[in-house]
């Protein structure tokens, strides 16, 4: 289990020392952290101590701060890297005077990693060993975290730890080790959209099926740049482990056995020249396996390392052994902590059992209370044989209210009559499809005709509309004049509202024609325009609570009226959205693009050929 105060200040002490290296100070680095002043006369005489502790949450904010006040892009790494020159890691720089080689440090690394913080495990999973084929030493680290701590806030960590490891052969005097990370335990998902030094470029990253894609910075067209993979398992020293072998993933289940679900990055991402993600690495895995590869050191290689370090009598004696004495604190200072945790299990294991008491009495009781509300049941029960003479008589008066059937489809209409908040929901965005049709040339109509002509042609074309909307269960939202709203997929939820759409402003047309016969006998020639859109609008009872209207606004709304005003008698234009869904099931004609305000991409516009 994690500790609360699971950051050695030597992890701080680098970061500070790098800073001041490059800027030539750290001041306000601590500014604004607590700190036990009742010990410490200062911040710096804190989190410089190398012999203290303190929080994960302590150690992301002066991280992030460091970074910030050096304007390195790769800051993080170079910090790390930096350690070993700068020997900031403190009295641990007399260790490395008794080891023989750069191999004794990648050994002695799940030691260290102890004594640096307690978020983490490191193990060696393949000892270091010479690669004929590189003419190299590799060496394969394994990193877990511990199950209670979540890897996914701890990015900053991860460069910081590659650039310590890759330092060790400097020590030596050898060239900085090539640490290779070829598995990551982040959700790719997560890590690009949280973690700040990612979210900033708004990849708008996320899993598409089986395919990880993102927004190409450059472009901003959808990218694919992974895909789910099985890793699967190798034996190392007789040990199951995940180092990075994958297999594609298939139908048949039985291939999955005993392997684990991953993601591979198939192609390198970059932004402003960072490399974000790199081709080949593997997230979602278990932990992190790094694989580490530096040059091999010979014997004279040893002897000229202890010719070129100064020695000075007695003080290399003094610090290793005051180093020595320290861990042997640190370890009694951490059986302390593990005896308090002991005794605080078991006050838990007795409030665990209290509680389990408890549990048997309020299970009693709720029984108890369940015959009470049985009881009451049957009361109510006789109280609604009663009240049941009263709702007969509201049920005729509700019958009046059938006139909204004329204008309101029967499904709408019942959920109207049944609901009791429906008149009162609130606005909310839902995926629909928008239908606009009007009537071509009906002002030229008005002027020839007498108003009782007029609204007798009107109600008719308006009565066989509305059939047609019923059938096809729209909601006929406005009729303006001669002009109609009427959208699909609100109040009754259904999937598929454009083919609905576009099925009855075909069987519209086709009404239409049915009806030319009688307006050209009052000389006119009667033709209908139609614009139909699909997309995301917000639905709902807009307005005040004096005035309410049941409507639909929103860009795609403006989309369809536009559509409907661009389209000829006996035409219907659909946007490039409500074809993709129809193509299957209608015949179209690409008319081009059109522009409409309020949407910076031109709409691509099909006219449905009526069967």
């Amino acid at each position: 289990m994690t500790r609360l105060y699971c950051m050695s200040n030597r992890n701080i002490k680098i970061i500070a020392t790098y800073l001041k290296s490059i800027l030539g100070h750290h001041d306000t680095l601590f500014e604004g952290l607590s700190y036990p002043s009742g010990r410490y006369g200062s911040p710096d005489d804190f989190f410089l101590n190398e012999d203290e502790w303190t929080t994960w949450e302590n150690f992301q904010q002066i991280f992030r701060k460091a970074k910030e006040m050096s304007g390195e892009v790769y800051f993080y790494f170079n910090c790390g890297a930096s350690s070993a020159a700068l020997r900031s890691w403190g009295r641990y720089e007399y260790f490395t005077r008794i080891f023989a080689s750069p191999d004794d440090g990648y050994n002695r690394l799940p030691f260290f990693n102890e004594n640096f913080n307690d978020t983490k495990t490191i193990d060696v999973v393949i000892p270091p060993s010479y690669d004929r084929a590189l003419g190299k030493i590799r060496v394969t680290i394994r990193v877990r975290y511990h199950d209670d701590f979540d890897v996914q806030k701890d990015y900053i960590s991860d460069p910081f730890r590659r650039g310590m490891i890759s330092s060790i052969p400097t020590i030596w005097g050898l060239s900085p080790a090539l640490a290779k990370q070829r598995l990551y335990p982040y959700d790719p998902v997560s890590l690009l959209q949280n973690e700040p030094e990612f979210s900033r470029y708004h990849l708008g990253v996320e899993m598409d099926g089986d395919f990880l894609t993102i927004l190409d910075p450059s472009t901003h067209e959808c990218r694919i740049v992974g895909k789910k993979v099985l890793m699967e398992p190798e034996t190392v020293n007789g040990q199951r482990c995940y180092l990075g072998k994958y297999s594609e993933i298939r139908e048949d289940s039985n291939s999955q056995n005993g392997k684990r679900e991953a993601v591979l990055v198939t192609e390198t991402v970059r932004v402003d020249d960072r490399i974000i993600i790199k081709e080949g690495e593997i997230f979602n895995a278990p932990y992190f396996i790094l694989e580490i590869v530096y040059d091999r050191f010979s014997l004279i290689d040893r002897f000229s390392q202890i010719f070129k370090t100064p020695n000075i009598p007695g003080k290399s004696d003094h610090d290793l052994i005051e180093t020595i004495n320290q861990l042997r604190k640190a370890v009694r200072s951490r059986d302390r902590a593990y005896q308090d945790l002991e005794c605080t299990n078991l006050e838990l294991s007795k409030a665990k059992k209290l509680l389990e008491e408890y549990n048997e009495t309020l299970e009693r009781r709720v029984d108890e209370r369940t015959a009470a509300l049985i009881s009451a049941q049957k009361k109510l029960e006789v109280f609604n044989n009663d009240l049941k003479a009263k709702v007969d008589q509201q049920v005729k008066a509700l019958r009046r209210y059938d006139e909204l059937r004329r204008y309101l489809s029967p499904k709408l209409t019942e959920k109207i009559l049944t609901s009791k908040d429906f008149l009162n929901a609130e606005p909310k965005r839902k995926m629909m499809t928008v239908l606009f049709s009007d009537i071509r040339g009906f002002s030229t109509l008005t002027d020839n005709l007498e108003p009782e002509e007029l609204f007798y042609l009107l109600e008719r074309y308006l009565s066989e509309m509305i059939k047609l909307i019923h059938d096809y269960d729209g909601t006929l939202n406005k009729i303006i004049g001669d002009g109609m709203l009427v959208f699909f997929g609100d109040p009754i939820d259904m999937t598929d509202h454009a083919q609905k759409a576009v099925g009855m402003a075909m069987d519209m047309q086709k009404k239409v024609f049915d009806l030319k016969h009688e307006w050209n006998q009052y000389g006119y020639d009667l033709g209908v325009g139609i614009g139909i859109n699909t997309g995301y609008m917000t639905v709902g009872n807009i307005g005040s609570d004096i005035h309410r209207d049941y409507t639909v606004i929103g860009n795609q709304v403006n989309v369809a009226a536009r559509l409907e005003s661009l389209a000829k008698g006996g035409q219907i234009l659909v946007s490039q959205r409500t074809y993709s869904r129809v193509c299957h099931m209608v015949e179209a004609e690409h008319m081009g693009e059109i522009k409409v305000k309020g949407i910076s991409t031109p709409v691509v516009t099909y006219n449905v050929k009526i069967s």
